[in-house]
């Protein structure tokens, strides 16, 4: 009789290395992924490697029981972006290694243990399952099938055919030929993506430089058979940085055709029931549209409806769980799933502030660690040639993810609808804030460079974080003239205000500002209404000529910042802009505080700004008509319309001060009566 020892010992077999295709064509594999034997037979997604079974055989020193039996982990994707192809799904259980997760990987997708996949996994151990586990794996996993392999071949062939019914599904078919002539020349397009790494991706790392740039360069050779998510990506990285370009006819030619791309990526994106879309491909070509799409405008203002729906993406592909509790992969497809969780989060932050709602996520959601401060390209791929860069650009991500957690928890107390934050609270996230801000001034300081590329990181980083102290003092700015308890809130609040109101300054983020949307018009939605309170005096307040005449010079300081602010409304309108009451409501907030301040009739210098604010808005919305008929964009009905209805204004002048509050000159300002004692 033999004992239980020897029954469980099994003999050792040599580890196969080859796929299994080649293994059951008894072909030579250069055990790539996929392989060249594959990829010649046109059987590329089948390509799959078995698991090293005897490696854990000669580890168990027991049966493997449901408890106990632990699944190799499958790469969860490959540094292109394309989903790994995996013989069958890996789960942790209960029971794993500390710092691993609980739940499954099963391809690009992880699944907690709610899913059916991880019960299914349980049902293997059972004995009455036995005997028909053992005849799937004889006729699936297994590379020799016995007498089963006609069925096997059988099973192939319906999957080949799965995939040929797959690819007639309209979301799979390929981009129309017309858009790929829509780009610029190439050598504009280089330019573009050089700037595009050299502004926007000093707070956002969301692509690899080197590989992007080799891509692009195959790209512009020769379109055809080229991966939709990277086309994808070179469209959106063009529509992004079209505005920095030099080039003024560079930047219009961009501007009229960045719509068409990013409706393009969007419907792509929006493909349903597809699970091709769950790669890091995908993700970054998400990353990018949200970005495109305040650039240039195109639905901006429901970003955070959007950045939730790349969060739970991103999420179902575990990036909110470290790489190093998920499977074995590079370390430069470890430190991009760093980065792109943090850009998601950074995302998901700035567009909760623009939406008026909170994050929808809380720090003990994620365990991912922050990005390193490193670029991914200092780590090449053995035979690669770094790509020579025209500018080196500054990573501000790192730093940026330090202040996430204090963020959040500010974004949350600023859109809480339930309960007003006490102000205690408020102080002391504010002195977080500030906090996290000198940490930035102090890199800002140590970067101190004049180039414009530089100089635009550096507004982009300074825009992404203090918007939140703004933000957070932004009531509590107000109600302070009122209630001195608040005048902490007055004073971080203006300064925020002002330091948001200086980047307009900077040539290169002065443009993105003029043309964006979203976080982009925080000067004419927030930090405007501030510094217009601050420059109209209070008239009860004035108790003699020499407090007036020093009243007189600070004030005249903070109408120069207005004076920018109604310049800046106004060059909106020439970049696209089609909101024209915010333009000739701050022109009437500035004329009112001028003539208060020089002794004038407030209610003429008014009604005078007013005639010529609309004349100039009425003159600068038909030129943008005849510039969307010329470039033969969207229908002009409904903005003719809305033309039409501008007439109203004249009929308004002789009410008084009244009709600022009458329901017909809506401003779509809801808080105007805080307005009132100006």
């Amino acid at each position: 009789m033999t004992s239980p020892g020897v029954s469980n010992t099994r003999k050792r077999r040599r580890p196969a290395y080859s796929c299994v295709s080649c293994r059951r064509r008894k072909v030579r594999c250069d055990r790539a992924n996929p392989c060249r034997q594959c990829e010649t037979q046109n059987i590329a997604s089948t390509c799959t490697y078995e698991q090293n079974r005897n490696a854990r055989a000669g580890r168990e020193t027991v049966p493997s029981t449901t408890n106990g039996k632990n699944y190799q982990r499958q790469n969860v994707e490959s540094n292109s972006g394309q989903p790994s192809h995996t013989p069958h799904a890996s789960s942790q259980q209960a029971a794993s290694t500390p710092g691993q997760i609980r739940g499954m990987v099963s391809k690009t997708r992880v699944f907690g243990q709610g899913h059916w996949m991880n019960i299914f996994s349980l049902t293997e151990g059972l004995p009455s399952l036995q005997p028909l586990m053992g005849l799937y794996d004889t006729i699936i996993r297994n590379t020799s099938h016995g007498p089963f392999d006609a069925i096997a071949d059988k099973i192939a062939q319906c999957k080949r055919l799965a995939r040929s019914i797959k690819s007639q599904r309209p979301s799979r078919s390929s981009l129309p030929t017309q858009i790929h002539q829509s780009l610029p020349g190439s050598d504009i397009v280089l330019e573009l993506a050089q700037l595009y790494f050299a502004s926007f991706e000093s707070c956002y790392r969301i692509l690899q430089k080197n590989s992007f740039m080799r891509h692009c360069q195959t790209y512009l050779n020769n379109y055809e058979d080229m991966d939709i998510c990277i086309v994808l990506q070179i469209f959106l990285v063009v529509a992004i940085a079209g505005p920095l370009h030099q080039d003024n006819n560079v930047r219009i030619d961009v501007a009229s055709k960045a719509g068409m791309w990013i409706h393009t990526a969007q419907t792509w994106l929006s493909a349903p029931l597809e699970k091709n879309r769950l790669t890091l491909g995908a993700i970054q070509v998400h990353c990018l549209l949200l970005i495109a799409r305040q650039v240039n405008q195109v639905g901006a203002d429901l970003i955070w409806i959007s950045t939730g729906s790349l969060m739970r993406m991103a999420m179902q592909m575990g990036l909110h769980q470290d790489p190093n509790s998920l499977s074995e992969m590079k370390s430069t497809e470890k430190e991009l799933r760093r980065q792109l969780w943090y850009t998601i989060l950074e995302l998901n932050l700035q567009s909760s502030l623009d939406s008026g709602m909170v994050p929808m996520i809380a720090t003990a959601d994620w365990n991912t660690e922050p990005p390193n401060d490193h670029s991914l390209e200092s780590e090449q791929e053995i035979g690669e040639e770094e790509v020579p860069a025209a500018h080196k650009a500054t990573n501000f991500q790192p730093i940026l993810s330090k202040s996430i957690p204090v963020r959040l928890h500010a974004s949350r107390l600023i859109n809480d609808l339930r309960e007003e934050p006490p102000y205690d609270e408020v102080l002391e996230i504010g002195q977080e804030l500030t906090s996290a801000c000198r940490d930035i001034s102090v890199t800002l300081d140590q970067i101190n460079s004049a180039s414009p590329l530089d100089q635009f990181a550096s507004s982009f980083c300074t825009h992404l974080i203090r918007r939140f102290t703004l933000c957070l003092h932004y009531k509590f700015a107000i109600m302070a003239r009122a209630n001195p308890l608040f005048s902490h809130s007055r004073k971080a609040g203006v300064e925020a205000a002002l330091d948001i109101i200086a980047l307009v300054e900077d040539n290169l983020y002065g443009r993105v500002l003029r043309c964006g949307g979203g976080m982009f018009r925080d000067i004419v939605t927030r930090a405007a209404i501030l510094i217009f309170s601050e420059s109209s005096p209070d008239p009860e307040a004035e108790s003699s000529s020499l407090a007036k005449r020093r009243d007189y010079a600070r004030q005249e300081t903070l109408l120069r910042d207005a004076r920018c602010v109604v310049q800046y409304a106004k060059e909106r309108l020439h970049y696209g802009e089609t909101n024209v009451k915010v333009y000739v409501f701050y022109n009437m907030m500035l004329a009112q505080a001028e003539a208060r301040l020089n002794g004038q009739s407030e209610e003429e210098a008014v009604s005078r700004t007013l005639h010529e604010s609309v004349d100039v808005c009425y003159s600068m919305m038909q030129n943008l008509v005849a510039r969307a008929s010329i470039s033969a964009g969207p229908s002009t009905a409904s903005l003719e319309d809305n033309l039409d209805r501008s007439d109203n204004f004249g009929q308004v002048l002789d009410r008084g001060f009244d009709y600022i509050h009458d329901s017909d000159f809506n401003l779509d300002f809801p808080d105007l009566q805080l307005f009132s004692g100006w």
